[in-house]
């Protein structure tokens, strides 16, 4: 359960930096909902309903916070600004012919990300856990003629990538 005094506090103080870290610590594989699931916890902590939509929009434009919809809708926290927008978009353009060296499927697709948008280690699996956990990366076997083990799937339902 977060601490909603905490969270209030945050708020109050108006560190987003903060209360990204916080949300990520509080959410590692996001908060479960549609998009006014976040308006709906910062109103369970004490704000207004205009104030909570106004902080949600804020943390959503200086990108520390993502909402995934389709089947699994969450949100999704990281500690560092980080542009799903432009993830999709790198995805789809390379990652299908993208081989790296590592036999990890994960920890491959944590590297990928890493080094294609520029993030810390941390920060990439935030948004690994997070694309996982709202059915966006799954782990599959590979059986091809160059290429037999696991791999990433990359999945974008077509309502997020209308969003892009």
């Amino acid at each position: 359960m977060v601490n909603l005094e905490q969270l209030k506090d945050l708020l109050e103080r108006g560190d987003v930096a903060a209360l990204a870290r916080f949300l990520t610590d509080s959410y590692p594989s996001g908060l479960v909902g549609e998009r006014d699931a976040l308006v709906t916890l910062f109103m369970k902590a004490g704000l207004s309903h205009a104030e909570a939509v106004r902080w949600a929009k804020r943390i959503e434009e200086e990108g520390y916070a993502h909402h995934l919809p389709g089947t699994s809708p969450r949100w999704v926290f990281t500690g560092k600004p980080v542009s799903f927008q432009e993830l999709a978009r790198l995805i789809e353009s390379e990652w299908g012919s993208f081989v790296g060296s590592s036999s990890e499927a994960p920890e491959e697709a944590i590297e990928f990300i890493e080094k294609q948008l520029g993030l810390d280690r941390k920060t990439a699996a935030e948004v690994y856990r997070g694309l996982e956990a709202a059915g966006y990366a799954s782990v599959v076997f590979q059986d091809a003629a160059d290429i037999n083990r696991d791999r990433v799937l990359f999945e974008f339902p077509e309502v997020f990538l209308k969003q892009v």
